[in-house]
């Protein structure tokens, strides 16, 4: 869960899990200690030597409001991207954020996004069968799609002291966000290229096409975060 306040930060668009098997530890093994209180401050931020504050936009992504983010005057008719990460050393975060892929991160959460939309919605469909394995193909195509465009609008990073006084530990924590964006009509064509290699041979497949190029052009935003 992020936590992110005003006074004190606790803290999301690339969200990546990767599942492995493990050994289930012995029954008799003891659990951790839960700590009973964590005290989190925020210790400095981008522009804080200079008097400056946090900008409305960070509190807005911490939060995943991507309403208020979205309403921005400069995101106007765009498409949004939002990535962030946190790490120790503030350096090694702004490099990793700022040289990934953010063209296959785009397109892996469009996938994730069509999955995730209309991957239950066949069942008890006559023609379920048939429109799933178009769908399919779908989200291949997204997974896919060569998405150019995106440029970094926002970024910003944070600097949060986590003190732990049942457990005696002290821990500094940067967490860095940034904001790709582009024009959504753009977007829009360079999707319908991409989902047009997909034939459409019956009218529910067609069907199934308009839908998920209207919903991924009215989503907005995608995020992707590395933790």
């Amino acid at each position: 869960m992020k936590v992110f306040a005003k006074a004190f930060f606790v803290l999301v668009g690339f969200v990546l899990l990767v599942g492995c098997a493990s050994t289930p530890e012995p029954a008799t093994s003891a659990a951790p200690p839960v700590s009973k209180r964590v005290e989190r401050e925020m210790i400095d931020w981008k522009s804080a030597s200079i008097g400056g504050e946090i900008p409305e936009w960070v509190y807005a992504a911490a939060d995943n409001d991507q309403v208020a983010l979205s309403a921005l005057p400069q995101f106007e008719g765009k498409l949004i991207f939002f990535a962030e990460d946190q790490g120790k050393n503030l350096d090694l975060l702004k490099s990793w954020v700022n040289n990934f892929n953010v063209q296959a991160a785009l397109s892996r959460q469009l996938s994730n996004f069509v999955i995730a939309k209309f991957g239950g919605e066949q069942s008890g469909d006559k023609n379920s069968e048939e429109v799933q394995m178009y769908l399919n193909e779908l989200v291949s195509a997204c997974s896919k799609a060569e998405i150019n465009g995106l440029a970094k609008e926002l970024d910003f990073w944070v600097k949060t002291r986590y003190a732990d006084s049942d457990m005696d530990t002290i821990d500094d924590v940067y967490q860095y966000f940034v904001v790709y964006a582009m024009d959504k009509e753009d977007f829009r064509l360079q999707l319908d290229r991409a989902l047009g290699k997909v034939e459409a041979k019956t009218q529910a497949q067609q069907e199934m096409k308009e839908n998920v190029l209207s919903a991924v052009v009215e989503a907005t935003i995608f995020a992707e975060t590395a933790y």
